[in-house]
């Protein structure tokens, strides 16, 4: 049976913050974790799923990680959503955006492939300032 898309987030082993090129590495023990974990749920609550714009290019993906502020959630194993496999979903945050898309990584192939697309009723803003709090 296929999860929706607020119980995968229960699956998170590891939480990697990238801002501007340094990291944090977030684990459940950790206060922050759970930070993370209920704002993003937040951000999705009420938001619509829908078509991504475009697909993710590995290559492309990974340097523009070292620019602005990206999250990337590790789940430490293979799980599926809308039919389409990951191991980690990265997001790029930008608090003026009133939408976002999710990058699928998988081992196979890196962050290559169709992404999973949400509309938001705010922006992401509250969950920028979680980010750079943490």
């Amino acid at each position: 049976m296929e999860m929706n898309v607020q119980q995968i987030f229960d699956e998170v082993k590891e939480i990697e913050i990238y801002n501007d090129g340094s990291t944090v590495r977030l684990f459940p023990t950790q206060m922050g974790f759970k930070l993370v974990v209920n704002g993003f749920m937040s951000m999705l609550d009420g938001a619509r799923q829908m078509p991504a714009f475009g697909v993710s290019l590995d290559n492309e993906t990974r340097a523009e990680m070292n620019r602005g502020l990206w999250v990337e959630f590790d789940f430490g194993q293979k799980l599926y959503y809308s039919g389409m496999p990951f191991e980690k979903l990265l997001v790029r945050v930008v608090a003026e955006h009133t939408g976002f898309n999710i990058v699928r990584y998988n081992s196979e192939n890196g962050y290559a492939g169709r992404c999973y697309y949400f509309d938001m009723n705010g922006n992401m803003g509250a969950f920028y300032n979680i980010l750079t709090s943490v």
